[in-house]
């Protein structure tokens, strides 16, 4: 079989498996994952190539980080989701949600699941996302100066609980997003349970977390409202399933700290922008045809500031890995993917691939206009949140992430002038998602 092709190969052991260390019978790599993935991945792409195995928690890994590997990673004959993801995430997500298995019970599950994030949802999610927004950038104009990082991520997981939940912000929303950054911490840390800890810190936050959705589920199961929890308890699939309150709260606390992480795309676009005026004015030209208020189809018309958004979501990451396992032995890249093993697939590396993006590492939105539609080169060039149908292993989140960047970004630009201080503008690779390590301070003033 040729280099580069994909297939399975059955009992043929003659193909040799991917190169790379297995180390230690049960540790492996894992502290170097854990350490920081971006950096373990880039390394050993480097040294290994495009397809390379490791020990991950006793689990021997392959990690596919070419266009051949996305191919083979999305084809449902090579790859199963069950027995896939590590566990410190399975432990910190709070167990087994729909995103960790295949079949009729995980579609029937993401149909009802995308019942809050479909246009009907999202249409009525925009008004307190645009009077939310708006409130919170008022004021931070009245400061000197701010750390949009640690704001941002306030910001996020006000609006997720406003629009999913029908929380309204305040001392309780502090609180989960205070909880959801520790659970964030306790997935790249020592997955050692002892109290004190950052893992046993994140495993008592995660309990929080799910004691509180609990309440919250009963509550809307008594009471339905126009939340998106509602809308996901009284929806049905296709074949008359209904979510079962155990399987909501899993998905509710998969999706709130899913979304939680869209920070990093707001934050990017405050620093971005801040350094390039000229494409600043662009979206700012753009947005101000839009009047007031946002409407979804009219946030879908901003070209300029659409390619803005994307070119976020490809230069930060929101995570590294996409998880699966293999169903069969199969070829990818002339090595041999035995039936079995984990196999990851480096979404942050396909978001800077050179044969598919020129001069990956540098800010360019245009590279998304039409006239050099890069994201085209291939299929799965461009999933930063995942690939294939909504109703498959795609983001639940994909378009609410969207349009609550665009949502920010139309206030942000029609309404206010801003700088960034000194600082260091370098991010912290340890993290998910990858921080500015000074906090991306900012000073913020309402256009007079």
């Amino acid at each position: 079989m040729a280099l580069g092709s994909v297939g399975p190969v059955g009992a043929d052991l003659t193909i040799a498996v991917p190169p790379g260390r297995l180390g230690l019978p049960w540790l492996g790599e894992t502290l170097a994952l854990l350490r920081n993935p971006f950096a373990f991945l880039d390394v050993r792409r480097g040294r290994y190539g495009p397809v390379f195995k490791s020990r991950i928690l006793g689990r021997p890994t392959v990690f596919l980080c070419s266009a051949a590997g996305a191919d083979a990673f999305y084809d449902a004959q090579n790859i199963v989701r069950d027995d896939a993801h590590p566990y410190p995430i399975v432990d910190l997500f709070g167990g087994v949600n729909m995103e960790m298995y295949d079949g009729p019970r995980h579609r029937a599950l993401k149909t009802i699941t995308l019942t809050a994030f479909g246009p009907d949802a999202l249409v009525a999610y925009l008004p307190e996302m645009e009077s939310l927004i708006g409130d919170r950038l008022a004021q931070w104009s009245r400061r000197p100066e701010f750390s949009a990082t640690a704001e941002l991520r306030k910001l996020a997981i006000e609006v997720i609980c406003l629009n999913l939940l029908g929380l309204e912000p305040g001392p309780g929303t502090d609180r989960v997003c205070q909880d959801y950054g520790t659970v964030l911490r306790g997935i790249v840390s020592v997955p050692l349970g002892i109290p004190g800890t950052p893992y046993g810190q994140a495993r008592a936050a995660r309990d929080r977390l799910l004691a509180q959705i609990l309440e919250l589920v009963q509550a809307r199961r008594a009471e339905p409202t126009r939340d998106g929890l509602s809308r996901i308890l009284t929806s049905r699939a296709p074949d008359g399933r209904a979510c079962t309150d155990d399987e909501a709260v899993l998905e509710v606390h998969h999706v709130v700290m899913a979304g939680f992480i869209v920070y990093a795309l707001m934050a990017e676009v405050v620093r971005r922008l801040a350094e390039d005026r000229a494409l600043a004015e662009r979206c700012e030209q753009e947005v101000r045809e839009l009047g007031a208020p946002l409407r979804l189809e009219t946030l879908r018309e901003l070209a300029a500031s659409t390619q803005v958004v994307n070119e976020t979501k490809r230069v930060v990451p929101l995570v590294p890995l996409a998880f699966g396992r293999a169903r069969q032995s199969f070829v990818c890249d002339g090595y041999r993917v035995p039936e079995g093993w984990r196999v990851y697939l480096a979404l942050s590396l396909r978001n800077r691939d050179p044969e598919v993006w020129s001069a990956p590492e540098r800010f360019d939105p245009d590279r998304f206009g039409a006239a050099r539609a890069e994201q085209s080169g291939h299929p799965l060039a461009f999933i930063p949140q995942g690939a294939g149908p909504p109703s498959g292993h795609q983001c639940l989140g994909l378009e609410y992430s969207t349009v609550l960047t665009l949502a920010f970004m139309t206030l942000l630009v029609r309404d206010y002038e801003w700088d960034l201080p000194d600082q260091s503008l370098s991010y912290r690779w340890n993290t998910i998602p990858p921080e500015p390590s000074d906090g991306l301070r900012v000073r913020l003033r309402r256009r007079v």
